[in-house]
């Protein structure tokens, strides 16, 4: 079955890409961009089938053409400008374009195509930032967008929804919460790289950081991430159009940056005051989490990555990789 994945060689989309060409899949990776040199062999190695197709989502002409020559079955809409507060001021346009218009096109022509089902990654930016950190986000949580970024992907979802309506498209939403793990790199289209990477990149470089506040949050790793969206792809029934894939497992990112400590002595880092670079954290406080129960009980854990197994399997990783994302 070939699927059909756009922006493919970004960081969750390499995370797909890695996942369905180990189940033997052909995917089609429709982006502007060819998947890094650097891990290239690594998924080209893999048992499945990787074609590179150049393209721009905004491009409607092209992406239904590529769609139909490759025959797609399935597809999954990766691509996406998070955008932070400098490129929203300066060039709004940017993010629109791709986060709603982009998934305007893309989900048009899977539902003329006949694609089998649609999957849009949503984000939980689309409920925006005024929620307590002691609050847990369920799929019907009101969405309260604030940032252009957050007004997108609320946005998107709505795009989708409406065209599924109106063609008959099978379509389904997995929102994501703050995704860190293999195959995160700066790309361009991302303004601020989660905060794990932050202190991993510090750590390999032998810089200080200094945390804000311990900043506990129930951070998803991207394995897991991709096991849910792979799995909403291939469900033979869904009982839901959206599904809140968060993690069960919360841990605060100092906990990390002490597992760091241990792999790399040189790396110094404090909570509060100190000298380094000030992490970004997204704010002032750490937010709500996002649920997943409605996924749990539908399909089981999305995630099966604890601090020390997603800890363990990024090491892995970035030793395999030389660093990949994080080395200066």
């Amino acid at each position: 079955m070939t699927v059909f994945l756009t922006g493919g060689s970004g960081f969750v989309g390499l995370a797909l890409l890695e996942r369905l060409l180990s189940e033997g899949r052909t995917v089609v990776n429709f982006d502007r961009r060819r998947v890094p040199d650097a891990v290239r062999p690594r998924l080209t190695n893999l048992p499945g089938r990787l074609k590179d197709v150049a393209g721009d989502v905004g491009d409607a002409a092209s992406v239904e053409a590529s769609m139909r020559e490759h025959a797609a079955e399935q597809v999954i809409h990766a691509a996406a400008v998070t955008s932070g507060a400098a490129r929203e001021a300066t060039a709004p346009e940017a993010g629109l374009g791709v986060n709603i218009l982009g998934t305007a096109v893309v989900a048009r022509a899977a539902a003329v195509c006949g694609v089998k089902r649609f999957v849009l990654i949503g984000s939980i930016a689309s409920f925006g930032q005024g929620q307590p950190g002691s609050a847990t986000l369920d799929e019907e949580t009101a969405h309260a967008p604030r940032t252009l970024y957050a007004l997108g992907k609320s946005a998107a979802e709505t795009v989708v929804a409406r065209l599924g309506e109106l063609h008959g498209l099978d379509w389904v939403i997995g929102r994501l919460g703050t995704v860190f793990g293999p195959y995160e790199y700066s790309t361009g289209l991302r303004d601020t790289l989660s905060p794990v990477h932050q202190v991993t990149a510090a750590a390999f470089a032998g810089r200080a950081v200094v945390l804000a506040r311990p900043a506990r949050k129930n951070w998803l790793y991207v394995r897991d991430a991709v096991h849910g969206l792979a799995t909403l792809l291939d469900a033979p029934v869904l009982r839901h159009r959206a599904y809140n894939l968060g993690t069960q497992h919360a841990w605060p990112l100092s906990a990390w940056c002490a597992r760091l400590t241990a792999l790399h002595p040189q790396f110094h880092w404090s909570v509060g005051e100190g000298d380094g670079d000030l992490v970004e954290l997204y704010g002032d406080h750490d937010g709500p989490y996002l649920g997943g129960e409605r996924f749990r009980a539908e399909h089981g854990a999305a995630s099966q990555h604890d601090l020390d197994g997603a800890f363990s399997d990024y090491m892995r990783f970035l030793n395999e990789t030389d660093g990949f994302g994080v080395r200066p």
